[in-house]
């Protein structure tokens, strides 16, 4: 053994001096070669409006339907499912979840509320009309955020898969891995479909990534950092409070929602004051 490893580095050597000293061009070209992903775009916007936002809402999912917000917040014993106005923030219909519920994402399809839970491996689905139970679905991981295209639901867990399922059945069609040009993108949490793009908060991160469904690679990325700081016009003192919700589990980026009428964007974050409403440029 000791011998065919002594050949086989002397074949290596010799290998590396007849490629003609060129040994870092080719390992550059290797590397672009394992690593195709570009780095995502810087994706600008601009702060159309903000509108109120219960500041007792630990929101897990937010849609646009029928002009109105649908709503999904989390914690156990204060899990809810929500029809908010858009203007007011008024909450209209809100119907709460056992205590042993902890809410997650939500989506609408066909005009059924599908609603995640985290660790109850439980999706709720509703009639988004009027919140009549329609039933429930056993999901085998956590439930984080949910989306849908034309014909899936699009699902997160938490790490850097995202699961397209099959409506009213949950089975399990593909996986997609998400990944930008450093590796694998963990933390997916909330998420939207627009314009055949997943858009998905990462959670902890004041960002949200455009991501391309069939690849997986993160295309584009909307820096949000100190966003609610810099747009704010409320007293956020109540999120240093010690003790509170929001030192506790906090008060992070959270809550994307398409308008696709006026191709707008609403977002917020867990116990936030406000929703804005932005428009990409």
């Amino acid at each position: 053994m000791k011998r065919l490893h002594a050949s086989l580095t002397t074949a290596w050597i010799v290998l590396l001096f007849s490629c003609g000293g060129n040994t870092e061009n080719n390992l550059d070209q290797s590397s672009a070669v394992d690593n195709p992903i570009a780095a995502p775009a810087n994706l600008s916007y601009t702060v159309i409006n903000s509108y109120p936002h219960d500041t007792a809402a630990f929101t897990q999912g937010l849609e646009v339907y029928q002009n109105n917000l649908l709503e999904s917040t989390g914690l156990f014993g204060r899990s809810s499912l929500r029809r908010v106005d858009i203007q007011t923030g008024r909450i209209s219909k809100s119907q709460k979840l056992d205590s042993l519920i902890f809410a997650e994402g939500l989506t609408v399809f066909n005009d059924t509320i599908y609603q995640l839970s985290w660790e109850n491996h439980l999706v709720f689905m509703y009639a988004a009309k009027d919140f009549k139970p329609i039933g429930q679905l056993p999901w085998t991981g956590e439930g984080w955020g949910i989306t849908h295209d034309d014909n899936n639901l699009i699902i997160s867990e938490g790490s850097d898969k995202l699961y397209f399922v099959e409506p009213h059945t949950l089975k399990l069609k593909k996986i997609v891995s998400v990944k930008d040009q450093l590796g694998a993108v963990n933390n997916l949490n909330e998420l939207e479909f627009i314009d055949g793009y997943v858009y998905a908060n990462r959670w902890q991160y004041d960002y949200i990534l455009k991501i391309d469904p069939n690849s997986g690679y993160v295309v584009g990325m909307i820096n949000l950092q100190d966003f609610l700081q810099k747009n704010s016009r409320s007293d956020l003192s109540y999120l240093k409070r010690e003790g509170s919700t929001a030192m506790q589990s906090g008060a992070v980026l959270n809550g994307i929602a398409y308008n696709k009428k006026e191709k707008t964007l609403f977002i917020t974050g867990k116990l936030w004051p406000e929703i804005f409403e932005i428009r990409l440029q």
